[in-house]
């Protein structure tokens, strides 16, 4: 076999054993457990109650991408609005990198629903 078909082997067995690691698979939330964007990459809509958010969440390295679905109940509960809301709050941590920690968590207490905070970080002490 030539050299250069070896390496063209070589390259394309270790793109494949990567290609697992690199696709962004939706991870479902934990009850009760914030998630913490230190930044958000992606932000989508992908059912009517479906949130798909991606980001680097604190003290990773790497993105991940999690999936957080608002429950509606029409007699005590739009779950529409809740969700622009955090709509607002993703755009605002997305166009200011850097500047906002976004935290999600669904909430077991008020039926499974997300709750979003936006804090603006602190500035880091200079040593």
């Amino acid at each position: 076999m030539s050299p250069s078909r070896v390496l063209r082997n070589l390259v394309l067995s270790t793109a494949a054993a990567l290609l697992p690691s690199t696709l962004a698979w939706s991870e479902t939330p934990q009850v009760d457990v914030p998630y913490v964007f230190e930044t958000v990459d992606s932000y989508a809509i992908t059912e009517a109650n479906v949130i798909e958010i991606r980001g680097v969440l604190q003290g990773e390295s790497a993105p991940r991408t999690f999936e957080f679905e608002f429950y509606s109940n029409p007699a005590y509960y739009d779950a529409s609005q809740h969700g622009s809301r955090c709509d607002r709050m993703a755009l605002l941590a997305m166009t200011r990198p850097g500047r906002y920690l976004l935290e999600l968590k669904v909430q077991r207490w008020i039926g499974g629903q997300p709750s979003c905070r936006l804090t603006r970080r602190t500035a880091q002490p200079t040593p």
